[in-house]
């Protein structure tokens, strides 16, 4: 791209769409560009399976809270010095594995935007996860509780390990995809307009994302329904029969995981990313870019306002679903039989929604944002009608037909789920995906972590009614859909490649930028002369 296109990008005066492309080429990488394979893409699909959680998310929560629970039948636990209920305890155990959480993305992500090393975090975090999963299937004495909240904790927390990695890989897949490379060179022809290519680049991001949550649910509906007849067929008349049920579904689900996750661990490709820059080491350049960022974060208005309305979201959806887990289990008496009967139900319901989302998108071409919209604001009504059940008993969370309809209720937040991790991509600097996709998981974690420690709180001060912490998420929730109404994915494309044009000229030396170039145009030149589809 010339100079002059780069000017009229950092004056603010250039569009969306020759923004999205200058981003990925203005800082230097360590390599050529690597084109999107055909069983790459299918595989990283695939993959997707391990982030539903079906293996130690479900099963794995479900075995430690029935362990707690029959190892204290009064329902309290003597935990960090004082008496707390179960619930308090689960929630306050969630807070804590969410700041170990935030501890290890905010040291590991900034450096794994340099060189090519990254594949390394996600295949070493999903090893551990399956070691977690295997290790809980030797959990059957309520006594070992505590070292199934171990176990748990750590598989958890290799799992969102994996999940903040995963999803940063995605825009890359996306933007290294043969028809996305022949359409920037078609701009740069001027045989296609930028904003042509930026509605195609948005619409392969939303779809590759919206296909990862298509084959996913519909893998997890199947292995349910497989985990359905296994529960059946194992009976939970007794409370060691419910710990041998979670034994066996662990151990069946961590073979699926292995499955599922292992041909993408193989296939996937080391892609070049940022060039250390000029001056700096391996030790210095993560922590520099963490810096640069911070100074510049006041000109990223929009990447912020959705880190904002993110974590909101985030907090409010995910600890609602933390709460109603746990009362669900109470509910169901913690039955293996309906626990994965109502999460298949949940899956199904997600990828319905996720199907219909796609095929809308496909008909009338509308932005990431506006469903993202659409999925956020129905995340508030099942908060509201929690709330509502402090009051009273007849609604509200206390019976086992409202568990159903809460999980069927993902048709309409499934796209949330989904769209919101695209919406990152559509408002974060494209060369720092690793960095910017673990301080969005580090925020969010860290509302995470405050919002279990809160609602726990909540209840504790409303003297153990669980429902009372609905109307915080709800309030919450409000809040994060206020400030997504708010944010504009273009001006934020635009900040972002200003923000970078700015970045590679501070820190990068006049050759490295030339040598950047120039292998991006031999690149380019080489796949429009091949135009051959990886195999």
């Amino acid at each position: 791209m010339v100079q002059e296109e780069r000017d009229l990008i950092v004056d603010g005066t250039q569009n969306a769409g020759m923004a999205v492309i200058e981003q990925t080429q203005v800082i230097p990488k360590t390599g050529v560009r690597i084109p999107t394979s055909r069983w790459e893409y299918i595989t990283f699909c695939l993959y997707y399976f391990a982030n539903n959680g079906a293996p130690i998310g479900g099963n794995g929560g479900a075995l430690r809270q029935a362990l707690v629970s029959q190892a204290n039948p009064s329902g309290s636990v003597k935990w960090g010095g004082q008496t707390l209920t179960i619930n308090s305890l689960l929630l306050d155990i969630s807070g804590i594995m969410f700041a170990v959480q935030a501890v290890f993305l905010l040291i590991i992500g900034p450096f794994a935007d340099y060189g090519n090393w990254r594949p390394f975090i996600l295949t070493g975090a999903q090893i551990v996860l399956w070691i977690m999963q295997f290790a809980l299937v030797g959990i059957k004495e309520p006594k070992d509780w505590q070292i199934a909240n171990g176990i748990y904790l750590v598989g958890n927390l290799a799992a969102n390990i994996s999940v903040a990695f995963y999803q940063a890989t995605f825009p890359s897949l996306v933007r290294d995809l043969p028809t996305i490379i022949q359409s920037e060179n078609e701009v740069r022809q001027g045989v296609k307009s930028a904003e042509e290519h930026e509605r195609l680049d948005q619409y392969e991001r939303a779809q590759l994302y919206n296909m990862c949550n298509i084959t996913g649910s519909a893998l997890v509906v199947v292995t349910y329904a497989i985990s359905i007849g296994i529960s059946y067929a194992l009976g939970a008349g007794s409370d060691a029969a419910v710990i041998r049920s979670y034994n066996i579904l662990l151990a069946y689900f961590g073979a699926i995981t292995v499955i599922c996750t292992l041909p993408y661990l193989l296939l996937q490709r080391r892609r070049p990313g940022q060039q250390l820059p000029a001056g700096s080491n391996i030790l210095t350049a993560g922590p520099k870019q963490v810096w640069s960022a911070t100074q510049h974060a006041r000109k990223l208005k929009h990447c912020m306002l959705y880190l904002v309305a993110w974590c909101c979201l985030q907090e409010s959806w995910g600890t609602w679903y933390t709460i109603v887990g746990i009362m669900q289990n109470e509910v169901i008496n913690y039955s293996p039989l309906k626990l994965n009967a109502m999460s298949m139900v949940a899956d199904l319901a997600g990828g319905s929604g996720t199907v219909v989302m796609y095929f809308l998108q496909k008909r009338y071409g509308f932005k990431i944002q506006t469903a993202l919209r659409y999925g956020a604001f129905f995340t508030l009504f099942p908060c509201l009608y929690g709330g509502l059940g402090m009051f009273q008993h007849h609604f509200g969370f206390h019976h086992t037909w409202e568990f159903w309809i809460a999980n069927s209720w993902n048709f309409f937040t499934g796209c949330w789920g989904a769209y919101s991790v695209s919406m990152i991509s559509e408002v974060v600097p494209a060369p720092k995906l690793m960095m910017f996709f673990a301080m969005f998981n580090i925020w969010g974690k860290s509302s995470s972590f405050a919002g279990p420690f809160i609602t726990s709180a909540i209840i504790k001060r409303a003297g153990g009614n669980t429902n009372a912490a609905f109307w915080f998420l709800f309030s919450l929730g409000c809040v994060g859909v206020t400030v997504l109404w708010q944010v504009n994915t273009d001006q934020a494309k635009l900040d972002n490649a200003a923000y970078l044009e700015k970045e590679a000229q501070e820190l990068y030396s006049d050759e490295q930028r030339a040598r950047g170039r120039e292998m991006i145009a031999q690149a380019d030149e080489e796949f429009m002369t091949n135009k051959v589809l990886p195999a």
